[in-house]
């Protein structure tokens, strides 16, 4: 596939070439069928057309490089040859129909080739190896493969799968997968805010990675993947952008949370140790409130022995029965008998009265 001077335009491509004085010559006999001979790669193969062997490129659609000895080697270059090889056999009957001009400056004739009815260069596209490009004023072919192209896409097939490795779309998957993984719920403890900031940062390089890879693709080395990075995933490599820059937000609200959990930590464990140091205190001051309450009763029980011991030595002395005060009823005196004279000289027998007192002469 010779070097082309590309301008893309929309979801498709917009070619501007430079046409040699090849103009649009036309080719002797009946050139609307032809023979294959071989194919020479994805969009190129050589065709036996009125008895003439004829290289043929196929109109408005363009495949990943494989021959040109200046570029490497694209991205589904080798499974776009293989798939038109399965196409287009050697000794294969083929009808061609033409566009405006004819010929390219490399001299190879310009058409749309069915086979069976079918347009091969959109069975190309369909299979997701080739891609719909304009080269004005050939524009005749474009929307039947750009049809094919966008159906190729929807299935993820060819360049647009993203389990072959080179693709665009298995470049931007997995890092699509780390963003879309992102846990962006505030972390309940300092390890799960350690481990979701890694999982962003994670995320971030993988974005990098991405990045600095599509980098690296050129117009000029990689036509057709370039096409596609600035036309149908140039949305994916916006949403890129925004997610890398989403990605640096989680990472750092995630740091900040874990930020915030080590100072609660610490602020927890100083309560923590001031409340032990309280509780020490007051233990101690319990168990010195307690020592002092012993010594006392101690001291009071020694002085209780010693006043004992000073009680029992002491002499007992009888401690009165407490009497209660006799009442003394008031006498009532007995009437005095009636004295009788004694004679002054009297030396009888004396008889006295109770008490003794008086006396009467005994009869």
């Amino acid at each position: 596939m010779s070097t082309k001077k590309l301008t893309w335009l929309s979801v498709g491509l917009t070619a501007a070439l430079t046409f040699g004085a090849t103009g649009c010559s036309i080719l002797p006999g009946n050139d609307s069928n032809g023979t294959v001979v071989k194919v020479v790669d994805g969009d190129t193969v050589d065709i036996r057309i009125a008895g003439e062997d004829t290289r043929v490129r196929l109109l408005n659609i363009d495949t990943p490089e494989t021959v040109d000895p200046n570029k490497s080697v694209e991205c589904m270059g080798p499974e776009a040859s293989e798939h038109l090889k399965s196409l287009l056999a050697p000794g294969d009957k083929v009808d061609l129909e033409y566009d405006i001009e004819r010929t390219d400056k490399y001299g190879r004739t310009l058409a749309g080739v069915y086979k069976d009815k079918s347009l091969v260069n959109a069975d190309i596209a369909a299979a997701g190896l080739g891609i719909a490009v304009k080269y004005e004023p050939n524009v005749r072919f474009y929307d039947e493969v750009l049809q094919a192209q966008n159906e190729a896409a929807a299935k993820a097939t060819g360049l647009f799968d993203p389990s072959a490795a080179c693709t665009i779309p298995a470049q931007l998957e997995e890092a699509t997968q780390a963003f879309e993984q992102l846990g962006e719920a505030p972390a309940e403890s300092v390890k799960e805010a350690e481990s979701l900031a890694g999982e962003a940062a994670a995320a971030i390089a993988l974005g990098h990675g991405a990045k600095s890879a599509l980098s690296k693709i050129t117009p000029d080395m990689h036509p057709v993947t370039y096409a596609l990075l600035t036309t149908h995933f140039k949305k994916h490599i916006s949403k890129l952008d925004s997610s890398v820059l989403h990605a640096n937000q989680v990472e750092q609200a995630h740091l900040d949370t874990k930020t915030a959990l080590i100072k609660a930590e610490e602020k927890r464990k100083d309560e923590e140790r001031k409340k032990k140091e309280a509780a020490k205190k007051k233990a101690a001051e319990a168990k010195r409130q307690a020592q002092l309450k012993q010594q006392r009763e101690v001291a009071e029980q020694k002085a209780a022995e010693r006043r004992r011991i000073e009680q029992q030595s002491k002499p007992r002395q009888k401690v009165p029965t407490y009497q209660a005060p006799k009442v003394q009823k008031p006498r009532t005196q007995a009437p005095k008998p009636r004295t009788q004279s004694v004679p002054r000289n009297y030396t009888g027998p004396r008889c006295y009265a109770p008490g003794g007192k008086s006396w009467k002469p005994c009869p």
